[in-house]
């Protein structure tokens, strides 16, 4: 039987790794049927339609997230048509966990023949061998109305929910997909590799599918194992950046080994750059032991809130945030990437606690602070009935951006835009102030996070002004600039392109003409990355000026603004213009005479007594746009000109845009 393994990414869409999850489904499979199966994996809808051009499968299992829902089911509804008796499979944390949920989604969709529950790999292989018993006759299967463990199908408008298999204890019976093969074509075309080094999350979180008691327990993969993965791929990737999918990355004993066979095969393929994880929540030691040990590692202290109130509701009590924020001021911050994330409308949310979130992470010194909406994900007990009754939880629709798409199959074109349910409101906070929370969210995003004001940032915490105040007064006093109001009015408009059922979205969606509107980026687009790129980009002018304006007020309402605060302040800004204004002109070079050895300053990260670097005579800096910064624009020329959707798109692939400032030199010095 011919079997094609779908776990399917948009066409535009930055999700660009390994299908790793489905891919142990099939590798396993291989491994427990044999020779009866032949498997493909497939990953962009293109793909998957060019496939059936070839020949009819015997059966055909996608994976489903939140990103990939709608393209799927489209997918199947229309293969089903076409090859009735083609047998279809679901899989995936994007499925409801009540009964009453579950038995709609499998009537509303009929081409779904069964849905394997929780842990895929030992339930499909199970499900396999039933439907062979039957002939793969899926309706005689069906009729027989067994209970499969691991799997749903309906019959009769009767959902046969077969109990969840037990968790794989030893997950070394998986069969690596990597090692044997299966992942080689995604490695050799430049997708990110994943791998997993421990299953399950000892949390409860409501908003997290992990968060239920199924997946509580542990389980980790050998050290032996973890080494002839990551060997492998150093071997044949072509991607420089490695995602690890554990929850909680650093906070086991074996974690320790993991990051050294990591450390190893970075030494002796020069792969991976970057890894991407999150940190574990608890064992502080632990935790900065294992980042420390990993080059390009990033510490990841995803909080969500720091409100106690907050964290009570979504079950978070078991998390140490005080060890998570103590994590974060220990770690060398200059060598160790550090990200956060936090969500807005959590049950219990305030306007308040959810700007506090962000300001005890900023004062931890975080290198990037990210505000998320709360997402209702089905798999999710947030998303249930009683949380949404008990906390007022009030919910609108959404296109994901980079979702709207036209694909082909038999020859039929259509779209499949994928939607987000997310919570704008509650009992707590309104939806006033839950586009507060959003404009704070851009502020931090356009004056915090990547360091674009990093030496300004130095400069006030070395006179004790926290920064997350000067975050808070920033926010304050930018509907006062005219540019920066229009900026954040426009921002405040895309912020509510949003539906008040998932009905009233898909009639809109129907109108003449929209489809094409959010296939240009017109319409859904990710808002907080696009208006970000135009301050960047447009209105550096603006940002230095209001920055500077602030940092000023601040350090005379603190009595530190004593003149020889004035004169750094004042040629720092003038250094900062030079540098950072009218990036897109790369052909103009600048110079500008300074007493502060700013170049000097920058070695020694910032945090020295600055007046102690004025000299009597003034140096000459050159700015000037390196043959770096001159490719990325060019790279990036048309996108640029493509409106507000090119530029979401420009910042989200070049994050660390204080990268291609121009670079400064020193011309020479004047007595």
């Amino acid at each position: 039987m011919k079997i094609y393994f779908a776990d399917l990414t948009h066409t535009g869409h930055t999700c660009n790794s390994v299908p790793y999850g489905i891919a142990l489904v099939a590798a396993n499979a291989i491994a427990e049927i044999g020779e009866e199966i032949s498997v493909r994996l497939v990953k962009k809808p293109t793909d998957l339609a060019s496939l059936f051009e070839d020949c009819e499968p015997g059966m055909i299992c996608f994976s489903m997230f939140v990103w990939n829902a709608e393209v799927s089911l489209s997918f199947a509804l229309r293969i089903k048509k076409k090859y009735p008796k083609c047998i279809i499979v679901f899989g995936g944390p994007h499925y409801p966990v009540d009964v009453t949920s579950q038995q709609s989604f499998l009537e509303k969709h009929p081409e779904v023949d069964f849905f394997v529950y929780r842990e895929g790999e030992n339930a499909f292989v199970q499900l396999y061998k039933a439907l062979k018993d039957f002939d793969f006759n899926v309706e005689a299967l069906k009729t027989h109305g067994n209970h499969l463990p691991g799997c749903h199908y309906c019959q009769d408008g009767v959902l046969i929910a077969g109990v969840p298999l037990q968790r794989i204890d030893s997950l070394d019976q998986l069969p690596s997909p990597y090692v044997s093969g299966l992942c080689d074509q995604f490695l050799e075309e430049g997708h990110a590799a994943v791998i997993q080094t421990v299953r399950g999350c000892p949390f409860g979180c409501t908003y997290c599918q992990e968060g239920d008691a199924y997946f509580n327990a542990t389980k980790h993969y050998s050290n032996a194992r973890i080494k002839s993965d990551l060997e492998y791929i150093g071997s044949l990737a072509k991607s420089s950046t490695l995602f690890l999918a554990d929850s909680n990355f650093g906070m086991y004993s074996e974690d320790i080994n993991s990051a050294l066979a990591l450390a190893t095969v970075q030494k002796e393929h020069g792969w991976p750059e970057f890894v991407v994880s999150i940190s574990g929540k608890n064992n502080k030691e632990r935790v900065l032991k294992t980042v420390a040990t990993i080059k390009g590692g990033m510490f990841s202290a995803a909080i969500q809130s720091s409100d106690i109130v907050v964290l009570d509701n979504i079950k978070r009590r078991n998390v140490s945030l005080k060890e998570l924020i103590e994590s974060a001021t220990e770690l060398d911050l200059d060598k160790t990437h550090s990200f956060s994330e936090i969500i807005v409308a959590l049950p219990g949310d305030t306007l308040v606690a959810h700007c506090k979130s962000a300001a005890d992470l900023i004062d931890a010194g975080i290198h990037v602070v990210r505000s998320h909406q709360l997402i209702m994900l089905p798999g999710a007990e947030v998303a249930s009935a009683v949380s949404r009754k008990k906390f007022g939880l009030q919910t609108r629709f959404r296109v994901i951006h980079n979702t709207v798409n036209t694909y082909s199959i038999f020859g039929q074109s259509f779209c499949a835009p994928e939607v987000d349910e997310i919570c704008v409101s509650n009992n707590t906070m309104s939806f006033q102030d839950y586009l507060g929370c959003r404009c704070f969210d851009l502020t931090v995003e356009i004056f915090y996070n990547n360091g674009v004001f990093s030496e300004l940032h130095a400069f006030l915490k070395y006179l004790d002004i926290t920064i997350s105040s000067f975050i808070m007064q920033l926010n304050a006093c930018v509907w006062a600039v005219p540019a920066l109001a229009n900026l954040y009015s426009g921002f405040l408009k895309d912020t509510q392109e949003l539906w008040g059922t998932r009905e009233e979205l898909t009639v809109f969606l129907q109108q003449p003409g929209v489809l094409e509107r959010y296939a240009n980026g017109e319409l859904g687009r990710n808002e907080q990355l696009a208006y970000k790129a135009v301050a960047l980009f447009e209105k550096m002018d603006e940002l230095i000026a209001l920055a500077y304006g602030v940092a000023t007020d601040l350090l005379r309402s603190s009595g530190h603004l004593s003149p020889r605060a004035v004169d750094y302040l004042d040629q720092l800004m003038r250094f900062d213009l030079l540098r950072k204004n009218d990036l897109l002109m790369i052909h103009e070079e600048r110079s500008g005479l300074f007493h502060y050895d700013f170049l000097g300053l920058g070695k020694l990260g910032l945090n020295k007594i600055p007046w102690a670097y004025r000299a009597s005579g003034e140096t000459q800096f050159l700015f000037s746009h390196t043959d770096k910064h001159k490719q990325f624009i060019a790279e990036t020329e048309s996108l640029l000109k493509s409106g507000l959707h090119g530029y979401a798109t420009v910042i989200a692939k070049n994050p660390k845009i204080c990268e291609y400032f121009r670079a400064v030199s020193t011309i020479e010095s004047v007595l």
